[in-house]
C-alpha cells in the first residue's frame, strides 16, 4: 500500500488512538490516554555530528507531536554488531543509520520496511538523489534505505609547515611523485615533523584510505561481480610501495602514528569533509585542502563515504513514525542545513543547489576540494561479506607498512585472506 506524507499522519494517529483506546469504553478517557509514539534512532554520530543531529531531531519532536524520537549513539565499531544482534533476537530499533559499506547485511535481513511503497513509489520516495547513492538501499526491486549523509577523502596540508620547507602555500601537490618531494621536504623541517600522515591501524579505516590509491593506479579492490580480488597487481604493488617508501625509504612518514597533523606535526594528510570545521577552530596552524594527488598516467579516484538511514518492521504506529522522520530528515531543507551543520556532501542536486548551502560553501573554502571531487567517488562493494572482506585486507596489509613483509608479500598474503572472506561469508 502506498502512503503519502498526510497518509501516514492519519495512520500513526489511528494506530496510537486505538491502542490506548481499546477497553476503555470511554473516548474521553481514550483521549486523555494518548501518548506520543516514542521510537529509537540508532546512530554512530558523536561529537559536533551528534550535536547537529540531537538539533534536528528536537526540531522534528516539536513539529510531530504525536512522535518522539530518541537518537541513542553507539561508538562507530559497535553499531553494526549491535544491530545484528537487535535482528536475532527481534528486538530491533525504529530507525537506524549506518555506514554504507554495511547495508548489504541490513538489506538481507528481511527486517526492513519498503521505503518505495511507504512513500508512493521509489521515484517520489527518490526524486533528484543521485543515483550513486541509491544503490545501497535498492535490494531486490525494493527501496530498504535512503542516503542520509555522504562524504569523499581529500588532502589536508599544512601551510605554515609548507612555507617553512620552502614550498609554495597555495599550490598542493597534484601527483603522487609532487606528494612525496613535498613530504621528504617538510621532513627535513627535523624535530619529528612528518611529511605526511598514514593511517596504517587495521580495520575499515586502513582500508579506506589505502582504497584510492588502488583505483588511482588502475589496479582496483574487487573485481566487477565482486567475487574476487584484483588488487595483487603491478598497479596494486605500485600503490602500496609508494606508500611503504614514504615511511621506509624517505622516513618522511612513521608508521602508527595518527594524530601528529592535528597538531601542526605533520605536513599532509587524507581525511573527509567532516574535519574542516574542527580544523577551522582548532587547528593551530593555516590549512588547506586539495583534490587527491594522482599518479603518472592514473586517473582521479577517491572513497565514497555516508550512511543510510532506513527504517526497520514494527508496528503499524512505530513504522508510520520512521517512515515519517525519514522523509522530513531526507528532503532537500533539512539536508541542506544538515550538510552546513556536519560539512557532509550534499545528496542530491536540490540540496547542492539551496541557497542555504550555496551560501555556506562560499563562506568555507576548504570544501570545494570535496565538492570538486565527489564526481569521482567509488563505492565500496555492497556485498554482505565487505566487513570480513576489508578486515582481511587490512590485517594482511600492516606488516608491510612496517617493513616486516615485502610489499609483494603483503599483497599475495591479502588475496588469499580476501578471498577466503568472500568464500565464508
Amino acid at each position: 500500500m502506498k502512503l503519502t506524507h498526510r497518509r501516514l499522519a492519519s495512520i500513526l494517529s489511528l494506530a496510537v488512538f486505538a491502542t490506548v483506546s481499546l477497553g476503555t469504553g470511554s473516548a474521553i478517557a481514550a483521549s486523555k490516554a494518548v501518548k506520543p509514539v516514542t521510537i529509537q534512532f540508532w546512530n554512530y554520530w558523536d561529537g559536533g555530528n551528534g550535536q547537529a543531529l540531537s538539533k534536528l531531531v528536537t526540531e522534528f519532536n516539536k513539529k510531530n507531536p504525536g512522535i518522539i524520537v530518541k537518537p541513542v549513539t553507539f561508538p562507530w565499531g559497535d553499531l553494526l554488531p549491535k544491530l545484528q544482534s537487535a535482528i536475532a533476537s527481534g528486538s530491533t530499533p525504529a530507525l537506524a543509520a549506518t555506514d554504507i559499506a554495511w547495508m548489504a547485511n541490513m538489506n538481507q535481513s528481511g527486517k526492513l520496511v519498503d521505503l518505495g511503497a511507504a512513500l508512493g513509489g521509489i521515484k517520489k520516495a527518490t526524486g533528484d538523489i543521485y543515483p550513486s547513492l541509491l544503490t545501497y538501499g535498492l535490494y531486490k526491486g525494493k527501496l530498504q534505505s535512503l542516503p542520509a549523509s555522504t562524504n569523499n577523502l581529500s588532502l589536508f596540508y599544512n601551510k605554515d609547515l609548507f612555507r617553512k620547507a620552502g614550498l609554495n602555500p597555495n599550490k598542493p601537490p597534484k601527483t603522487w611523485a609532487e606528494m612525496r618531494a613535498d613530504a621528504m621536504a617538510i621532513s627535513k623541517l627535523g624535530n619529528g615533523t612528518q611529511g605526511m600522515e598514514i593511517y596504517v591501524q587495521p580495520g575499515e579505516g586502513l582500508t579506506w584510505q589505502f582504497q584510492p590509491y588502488l583505483w588511482q593506479s588502475g589496479a582496483g579492490f574487487l573485481n566487477k561481480t565482486n567475487t574476487a580480488p584484483t588488487f595483487n597487481s603491478a598497479a596494486g604493488k605500485t600503490a602500496l610501495q609508494f606508500l611503504v617508501d614514504l615511511i621506509n625509504v624517505d622516513h618522511a612518514a612513521t608508521a602508527g602514528q595518527w594524530g601528529a597533523f592535528d597538531k601542526g606535526q605533520a605536513g599532509m594528510r587524507i581525511d573527509g569533509s567532516w574535519m574542516v570545521g574542527g580544523y577551522r577552530d582548532n587547528a593551530p596552524f593555516e590549512f588547506g585542502t586539495a583534490m587527491l594527488p594522482i599518479p603518472d598516467g592514473g586517473v582521479h579516484a577517491t572513497n565514497m563515504g555516508g550512511e543510510q538511514i532506513m527504517a526497520f518492521k514494527g508496528t503499524t504506529a512505530t513504522q508510520a513514525a520512521a517512515v515519517t522522520f525519514i522523509q522530513w530528515f531526507t528532503s532537500a531543507p533539512i539536508q541542506a542545513r544538515w550538510d552546513v551543520a556536519t560539512n557532509f556532501m550534499p545528496i542530491s542536486d536540490s540540496v547542492a543547489n539551496s541557497n542555504v548551502l550555496l551560501k555556506h560553501i562560499a563562506e568555507e573554502p576548504a570544501l570545494k576540494a570535496f565538492i570538486d571531487q565527489q564526481k569521482y567517488a567509488y563505492a565500496r562493494p555492497a556485498i554482505a561479506a565487505y566487513p570480513a572482506v576489508s578486515d582481511a585486507f587490512s590485517k594482511a596489509l600492516e606488516p608491510a607498512f612496517y617493513g616486516t613483509v615485502s610489499v609483494s608479500d603483503a599483497l599475495a598474503n591479502a588475496d588469499a585472506a580476501v578471498r577466503k572472506a568472500l568464500s565464508t561469508n
